[in-house]
């Protein structure tokens, strides 16, 4: 959810659960309930509250059904957005690079963004799921030292799973190259016989 509309055009907690709870309610079959959205759903003001009451919604309601999260990680350094992050049954979080000045070339986040900070709270959440971008061009993230600190960091923070993929359309700065599924598979082979991480590759079949 995206707080550029303003506070006010952002829906309600009660707005929220009222449809949540008629949608579940309805037979259809049902493995995940997602959060995602326009923007980042963790900004939403209230997405503790709503993560809570999903939860419950979800677990009297659909019992075998699970939660999932996507998320940029932006707000993985706030306490109570990071207790709400860890009740996901399948909490997605985006990292693309394993050092601040990759980072900063590739995400380019706000100012107040630490990337110290963000790995503090990824290290915290239990069934961690990582999903990373892969790019190449005047900033890379499949080569030289950029790679290796990506590699390192998901070492360090043991996520459960790793999703990659790159750019399926071409993209607002013309030096991006996109990554081949070839070399994707190749990326994730790697990855999962040296370094025993769960890494899957994702791609269009029409790449």
């Amino acid at each position: 959810m995206s707080l550029s509309p303003g506070i006010k055009d952002l829906p309600t907690i009660s707005q929220v659960t009222s449809a949540v709870e008629k949608a579940l309610k309805k037979p259809r079959s049902l493995d995940f309930l997602t959060f995602s959205g326009n923007g980042e759903p963790s900004i939403h003001p209230d997405f503790p509250a709503i993560v809570c009451s999903v939860k419950e919604i979800v677990s009297r309601l659909r019992p075998n059904a699970k939660l999932a999260l996507l998320s940029n990680s932006s707000r993985v350094m706030v306490p109570e957005i990071l207790s709400a992050i860890c009740l996901f049954d399948a909490p997605m979080m985006k990292l693309d690079a394993g050092d601040e000045d990759t980072f900063f070339a590739l995400n380019q986040p706000a100012e107040n963004i630490r990337f110290a900070d963000i790995i503090d709270g990824l290290k915290e959440i239990p069934n961690l799921i990582i999903q990373s971008i892969m790019i190449d061009g005047a900033i890379s993230n499949i080569r030289g030292a950029a790679h290796r600190a990506w590699i390192d960091t998901l070492l360090e923070i043991k996520p459960r799973e790793v999703h990659i993929y790159s750019s399926e359309r071409p993209t607002a700065d013309e030096t991006v190259v996109c990554v081949s599924p070839a070399k994707l598979k190749v990326i994730e082979e790697d990855l999962n016989s040296r370094f025993g991480l769960n890494v899957t590759a994702y791609w269009f079949e029409n790449f």
